[in-house]
C-alpha cells in the first residue's frame, strides 16, 4: 500500500492513474461542450464535467496529503535533473487544484449552484459576482492548456526514461 525506496505504493499509483484518466476525460468533455449550443443536453453534459471536474479536486486533495505523509521513491538520475522533476511535479499539483477550483468558483460567482451529479449541491464559497466570473473564466480557460502542456512535459519524460534512459522511473509507476 505504502511507497517503498525503490517504488510507489498500491495507493500512490492508483490515484496516479485514476487521475490521469479522469482529468483526461474531463478536458475532453469541456471541449466538447463547449461547442454545443445551449441547451438541456449541454447543460446535462456541463453538469458531468464540473462533477467529475470537483471529484478530481477532492482527489488530487487526498494525493497531496498521501504524498506529504508518504515520502516518493528514492530519485532516479542526477540531482540537477531530479530538482526539474520535483518541480514539475509540484506545478502539475498546482495546476490540477487551480483549474477545478477556478471552474467550480467560476459556476458560484455566475450565481449558479453546483450539484454533483444533478444530487448533491456544493457548498458555496462566494456570492455572485459577475467580474469575477469573467476572471475565472479566463482562468480557468488558460490553466488547461498549461496542465495539458505539463502532462504532455510529464508523459515525455516518463517515455524517455523508460525508452532512453532505460531507467526504472515509468516502471515503478506501473508496477511498484
Amino acid at each position: 500500500m505504502r511507497n517503498t525506496v525503490d517504488g510507489y505504493g498500491l495507493m500512490s499509483r492508483a490515484l496516479h492513474w485514476f487521475l490521469a484518466v479522469l482529468i483526461l476525460g474531463v478536458m475532453i468533455l469541456g471541449l466538447v461542450v463547449e461547442d454545443m449550443p445551449k441547451g438541456p443536453e449541454r447543460a446535462g453534459l456541463m453538469n458531468w464535467h464540473q462533477s467529475f471536474g470537483t471529484v478530481v479536486l477532492v482527489l488530487v486533495a487526498l494525493r497531496l496529503a498521501w504524498r506529504l505523509v508518504n515520502p516518493v521513491p528514492q530519485p532516479i538520475g542526477n540531482p540537477r535533473t531530479q530538482r526539474l522533476a520535483s518541480l514539475m511535479h509540484w506545478l502539475l499539483y498546482g495546476l490540477m487544484i487551480a483549474q477545478p477550483l477556478s471552474g467550480l468558483v467560476q459556476v458560484q460567482a455566475a450565481g449558479r449552484s453546483l450539484m454533483l451529479f444533478g444530487a448533491f449541491e456544493v457548498p458555496r464559497l462566494i456570492a455572485e459576482n459577475t467580474a469575477l466570473k469573467e476572471i475565472l473564466e479566463e482562468v480557468h480557460e488558460t490553466v488547461w492548456i498549461v496542465l495539458a502542456v505539463a502532462v504532455a512535459g510529464h508523459v515525455a519524460a516518463a517515455l524517455k526514461h523508460h525508452f532512453i534512459d532505460r531507467d526504472k522511473t515509468l516502471v515503478r509507476m506501473l508496477r511498484g
